[in-house]
């Protein structure tokens, strides 16, 4: 096997640690707890606020990140980086798909309420693919520093700030930390799309 195909084989690995980690997490807590029809919401949140499974899901995609680019030729990293954040955009989607469905589980799949207000209590269910999602944008789109506009800048701030304040403020009061989140990243999405002034090279007679 081709040591192109071993950062491969790893960084895929790697990739299933978001999914694989938590579920498997999830099943051994279910059933320390005793099996039931339904999964338990206690569970769910154990999961789903767990600090430790964030910071492991979060460093296993980074790394996976790195050992994909380690292993491509310099000249084929700018296509890897797009491959790339088509990647992160995929594991972000299983990931949420993953959490709401747990979610709705939880609640019977009739308490959509309850579902919901799990959904949110659980925050790093919602901040890891937001914070995926971020990342695959940060590194597929490819800002000559020289060209940066203070509107791009701006943008790039506050959707950073996105995940930030799902987390810090959400931990205080759930409400300002989704309405500070939404605010942010349409902030963030409207000063992206705005047609902004570039500054063209001088005209050499």
């Amino acid at each position: 096997m081709s040591f192109r195909g071993r950062y491969e084989d790893v960084s895929t690995l790697l990739y299933l640690v978001p999914i694989v980690v938590p579920i498997a997490y999830a099943i051994v807590l279910w059933v320390q707890g005793g099996l039931s029809v339904t999964l338990p919401s206690s569970v769910y949140l154990s999961v789903t606020r767990d600090p430790i499974l964030f910071i492991v899901a979060s460093l296993a995609v980074m790394l996976g990140v790195i050992i994909e680019l380690n292993g491509t030729e310099p000249k084929a990293r700018p296509a890897k980086l797009t491959s790339l954040g088509g990647t992160l955009q995929s594991i972000a989607v299983a990931s949420l798909v993953i959490v709401v469905i747990g979610a709705l589980y939880a609640n019977g799949f009739t308490d959509i309420t309850g579902a919901a207000t799990d959904f949110v209590v659980g925050r790093y269910g919602l901040v890891f693919p937001a914070a995926l999602v971020l990342l695959s944008y940060l590194i597929t789109v490819r800002f000559r520093l020289p060209g940066v506009t203070r509107t791009q800048a701006v943008a790039t701030v506050a959707l950073l700030l996105v995940p930030v304040s799902l987390y810090e403020l959400g931990k205080r009061e759930t409400a300002v930390g989704i309405g500070v989140a939404f605010l942010l990243l349409i902030i963030g999405m409207a000063l992206y799309l705005s047609p902004g002034k570039t500054s063209s090279p001088p005209k050499q007679e």
